[in-house]
C-alpha cells in the first residue's frame, strides 16, 4: 500500500510524527519513507511492505497527514500505475524534462577518447538544439583488452564542456557504485555545470548490488538501457529494484 500524505509535510513535523507511531504500532507492516523536494512544494510518500492485506483503505486515509492510499497487488509496486493512483508522472532534474510526453535525445560518444573529440560532438549538439549527450568515461567491453574509457581522469575535463556548449544532462554509464563517488567529486571541482543522469547497461539490469546502490541515492536520475539480451519483465523488475530503493527518478532508453 502507498500513502501519499499532505504537500510540505516535513518529517520532522508533529503530525508526521504521529503518523510514523501509529504506523510502528501496526504490527507485521514496515514501512519507508520517500520524499521529493520540487520546485514549489515538499511531496512525500510512505510505502507500507508487509501483510497490508487487513488494512482498509477508509482507515488509513483518516491516519494523520495522509491525503490518500493506493491499494498496490500488482508486481510492480513502486513504479506501477494502481487503480486509484493519480500521482504524477516524469520528473524534471536540471531544466530538462523526463516524461512520457516528451522525448529525449542522447546522442554523443559511446567511449570518451579525447578532448576534442568531446568539444566536436558537443558544439554540434548545441548548434543543433540538443541539451542532452550521453558520454563514455566508463566502457565495458567483451574483450578485455578493448579500450574501456578513461574513466575518473576525463570526468573533468567533459563536465566542463558540456558547461560551455548548455549541455543540460550528461548519460553516462557506471559499472561500479565507486563511480558515483568519483563523479560527485568531479562536478564538485568544476563547479557542477552540468547534470549527470547514471547509466545502467543492458549487462547490468542484474547487478542486483549495483542496482540497489544506485536506487539508495536520489542526487542522479538513472537511464536503463534496453537491449536484445534481456526481456522487458526483466528491465521493469529492473527499474523495480531501482524504487524499492527510493530512486523512483528512472527512464528507459533504447
Amino acid at each position: 500500500m502507498i500513502l501519499i500524505l499532505e504537500a510540505d509535510l516535513a518529517e520532522q513535523s508533529p503530525i508526521f510524527q504521529q503518523l510514523l507511531t501509529r504506523l510502528k504500532a501496526m504490527s507485521d507492516i514496515q514501512y519507508r519513507i520517500h520524499q521529493e523536494q520540487g520546485v514549489e512544494q515538499l511531496l512525500s510518500e510512505i510505502y507500507l511492505i508487509g501483510n497490508t492485506k487487513s488494512l482498509r483503505v477508509e482507515d488509513m486515509e483518516a491516519l494523520p497527514g495522509v491525503k490518500q492510499a493506493i491499494r498496490v497487488s500488482k508486481e510492480y509496486r513502486m513504479l506501477g500505475r494502481h487503480s486509484g493512483d493519480h500521482r504524477s508522472q516524469g520528473f524534471d532534474y536540471n531544466g530538462v524534462h523526463f516524461g512520457q510526453d516528451n522525448l529525449n535525445v542522447f546522442a554523443g560518444l559511446c567511449a570518451v577518447d579525447t578532448p576534442e573529440h568531446v568539444e566536436q560532438m558537443m558544439k554540434a549538439l548545441q548548434e543543433n538544439g540538443q541539451v542532452c549527450t550521453r558520454m563514455g568515461a566508463y566502457k565495458p567491453r567483451t574483450s578485455p583488452y578493448a579500450f574501456q574509457g578513461h574513466g575518473q581522469a576525463c570526468l573533468p575535463y567533459v563536465f566542463e564542456l558540456a558547461g560551455k556548449y548548455g549541455m543540460r544532462v550528461i548519460a553516462m554509464e557506471i559499472l561500479h557504485e565507486s563511480h558515483m563517488d568519483e563523479i560527485r567529486e568531479a562536478l564538485e571541482k568544476t563547479g557542477h555545470p552540468t547534470g549527470v543522469m547514471l547509466q545502467i547497461g543492458t549487462r547490468n539490469t542484474q547487478n542486483f548490488e549495483l542496482l540497489k546502490a544506485v536506487g539508495r541515492q536520489t542526487e542522479f536520475p538513472v537511464l536503463l538501457k534496453r537491449g536484445f539480451g534481456i526481456t522487458l519483465e526483466e528491465s521493469l523488475n529492473a527499474a523495480e529494484y531501482l524504487a524499492s530503493e527510493g530512486n523512483t527518478k528512472v527512464v528507459f532508453g533504447l
